[in-house]
């Protein structure tokens, strides 16, 4: 027989309460403002790198690639017959496409979808150790609740957050690391996004 979660305030805030995260680290952690180089990079460039690159292959290499080997074969079967080269593309009557129009109207509403990213500062650690074992246990919230949010890192790295960093984080952290900055080091995380 299937168990069912409970839906109560009280279930929810004895949820809350195990989901509340406690400093992990032995080191130092702190804050530090992104640079205006780094929010406008974040800005601009995607962490969807994935979905341009499949974009550019299904949506623009395949058809051209279906199309070329359609003239090919149409054009080897007409001068197996005899038969003059006609370019397809070109025709006596008229004909008008709006496929192209209802295409780039779906288009431009799907990109309307895109969910709205959080920016939040950056946290800089004293020690790699501590880096890493925030975002292992962050890999660990994953798994448990499928979800981890902005406040929970915070949490875990000893830090005071703001109401609304609960609101936003993370499903998925396969591309997440640890780099060496300066003065220490960074969990390089993808956008957060609201939850």
């Amino acid at each position: 027989m299937e168990e069912y979660k409970s839906n109560s305030h009280r279930s929810k805030e004895r949820e809350e309460e195990q989901r509340k995260q406690e400093k992990v680290i032995s080191g130092n952690a702190r804050q530090r403002k992104k640079s205006v180089g780094s929010k406008l990079g974040s800005a601009i460039i995607s962490n969807d790198v994935d979905s341009v690159g499949n974009y550019i292959f299904m949506d623009v290499l395949v058809p051209s690639f279906k199309k070329m080997i359609s003239d090919i074969v149409c054009n080897g079967v007409n001068m197996l017959l005899g038969e003059p080269n006609r370019d397809r593309s070109r025709s006596n009557g008229s004909r008008v496409s709006y496929r192209a129009y209802y295409d780039e109207r779906n288009d431009r509403q799907s990109s309307q979808r895109v969910r709205p990213s959080y920016s939040y500062d950056d946290i800089i650690f004293d020690d790699r150790g501590d880096a890493e074992e925030v975002l292992c246990r962050m890999e660990e919230l994953i798994d448990r609740f499928q979800v981890v949010s902005v406040a929970d890192l915070f949490d875990m790295a000893g830090l005071s957050c703001n109401y609304t960093d609960n609101k936003y984080g993370w499903t998925d952290l396969r591309d997440a690391r640890v780099e060496r900055v300066h003065d220490g080091y960074v969990i390089r995380l993808p956008r957060a996004t609201t939850l």
